[in-house]
C-alpha cells in the first residue's frame, strides 16, 4: 500500500492533533525523521492521535558570587547534559524498542553485526547544551489507534497520582517515591514504540534519557538537596494544567471560604480542621480575635486552595472538629504513638478518626454523644 500522508488537525489550543485514515504497514526509506520510524502499523481504518508534549530541561541557578557580581558582562552560561552508564544500559535493555528507533539515527540495520556497537557508541557520546533561556524537547508522539493514546493516558496519571501522595515534607520519601516512579514511567514509554511513533526520535530519546540522568531533578523539591543537581526538567503541557486546577481551586476556595464566612459553626469547624493540620494549639487558637482568624483562613484558601476545599466539603466537618475540641479539652484521649481515640476511661472510639467519626454517627451511641458534647458547651 502506498504511505498516506497525514495532516493532524491541530486543535484550538495548538496541542492536540487527530485524524482518521488507513494507515500504512510498510515503512519506506529510513530517516531520522518520526513519520519513516512507524513499524506494524494496524491495516484498519481507525482514529488515530497525536500527543502533543513538549518538556523544557532549564539550568538550576546556583550562581557563584563574582557571577552574580558580573553578570553583566560574562558570557551567557551554558552547561551540558552528558551521557550516563545508568541510562545507556536502561535504553539499550528493550530490544524491540531499539530496533524500531534506532536504525534511523545510526543508518544501520539491526541485522548488520556493528548494531549493537554503535546504538552504544551513540548513547555513550550524548552531548547537549543547555543555556540560561532552557532547552525545549518535542516528545510528542503519534499513536495509531487513539484508544492506545487513551490506555497510555489512564496508567500515567495512575502513576502521577501515587507519587501525588508522598510527604513533601519528607525529602527521603520524595526520593525514593520519585525512583518507583521514573522507573514506571520508563516501563510505560518503552511499549510505547508498538502503538505508534515519535514526532522527533531524536528529541524524544533525549527527553528519555534526561529522566533517568540523576543531574536532572524530576521533582524541583529534590534542587536544593543536592548539589549534584544541575538541571530540572518541566513537563509544559502538564504544568500548564496544573496550573489551570489551582486556578480553578483558588476561585472555588474563594467561595467557599464566602459561604463559610455565613456560617459561624462552620467556620469555626473549618478553623479547627486548619489549625490540626498546621499543628496549632486548637484551644488558643479558638480564643483568637475573629478577624484574626478570618485572615489566617483566607490566606490558607488561597495558599492551599484543594485542601481548603476538601475541608469545606466534607459534609462531617461540624461532628470531626466536635472530636477535634473533645481531645483537645481532654474529654476524649488520642494516643501519642498512633491514630487511636478512646475516653478517659480508656474505652477506645476508633483506631482513627475515620471510624471514631463512625462511632460517633452509630445510633446506639447516640446517649453517650450527647453527654460528651454536653461537656464541651459546658466548658
Amino acid at each position: 500500500m502506498a504511505d498516506v500522508i497525514i495532516n493532524p488537525e491541530i486543535g484550538a489550543n495548538g496541542s492536540i492533533g487527530k485524524t482518521k485514515t488507513t494507515v500504512p504497514n510498510t515503512v519506506p526509506n529510513a530517516t531520522t525523521t518520526a513519520q519513516q520510524t512507524k513499524v506494524a502499523a494496524p491495516t484498519d481504518t481507525v482514529e488515530q492521535y497525536t500527543e502533543i508534549k513538549k518538556v523544557t530541561i532549564a539550568l538550576v541557578k546556583n550562581y557563584s558570587l563574582f557571577r552574580r557580581a558580573n553578570d553583566k558582562v560574562l558570557p551567557r552560561r551554558v552547561d551540558y547534559i552528558g551521557s550516563s552508564v545508568t541510562s545507556s544500559r536502561v535504553l539499550a535493555s528493550n530490544k524491540q524498542e531499539v530496533e524500531t528507533y534506532f536504525p534511523n539515527l545510526i543508518g544501520l540495520s539491526p541485522n548488520d553485526s556493528n548494531f549493537v556497537r554503535e546504538v552504544k557508541k551513540y548513547l555513550n557520546n550524548i552531548r547537549v547544551a543547555v543555556d540560561e533561556i532552557g532547552l525545549e524537547l518535542n516528545a510528542s508522539f503519534h499513536y495509531y489507534d487513539k484508544r492506545s493514546y487513551l490506555e497510555i493516558q489512564k496508567q500515567e496519571e495512575e502513576i502521577e497520582t501515587n507519587y501525588s501522595k508522598v510527604n513533601r515534607n519528607d525529602i527521603t520519601a520524595i526520593k525514593e517515591a520519585l525512583n518507583e516512579k521514573i522507573t514506571l514511567l520508563n516501563a510505560l514509554e518503552s511499549q510505547k514504540c508498538t502503538l505508534g511513533y515519535p514526532i522527533d526520535v531524536e528529541q524524544y530519546l533525549i527527553y528519555r534519557h534526561c529522566l533517568l540522568y540523576k543531574d536532572v531533578a524530576k521533582d524541583i523539591a529534590l534542587i536544593n538537596s543536592d548539589s549534584s543537581i544541575r538541571f530540572y526538567i518541566k513537563d509544559n503541557k502538564r504544568e500548564e494544567e496544573k496550573l489551570k486546577s489551582f486556578r480553578n481551586q483558588i476561585l472555588l476556595a474563594k467561595k467557599n471560604y464566602v459561604e463559610a464566612m455565613a456560617d459561624t459553626n462552620l467556620f469555626d469547624a473549618i478553623y479547627v480542621q486548619y489549625c490540626v493540620l498546621n499543628n496549632l494549639p486548637v484551644i488558643a487558637s479558638l480564643a483568637e480575635d475573629r478577624v484574626q482568624r478570618e485572615i489566617k483562613l483566607d490566606r490558607f484558601s488561597q495558599d492551599e486552595p484543594a485542601k481548603f476545599n476538601k475541608i469545606f466539603n466534607n459534609k462531617e466537618i461540624k461532628t470531626i472538629a466536635n472530636i477535634e475540641k473533645l481531645i483537645a479539652y481532654g474529654l476524649l484521649i488520642r494516643s501519642q504513638f498512633n491514630q487511636q481515640i478512646s475516653t478517659t476511661e480508656g474505652v477506645v472510639l476508633g483506631a482513627n478518626m475515620t471510624e471514631t467519626l463512625a462511632w460517633f454517627k452509630n445510633p446506639e451511641n447516640t446517649q453517650t454523644v450527647q453527654v460528651l458534647l454536653n461537656q464541651l458547651k459546658n466548658i
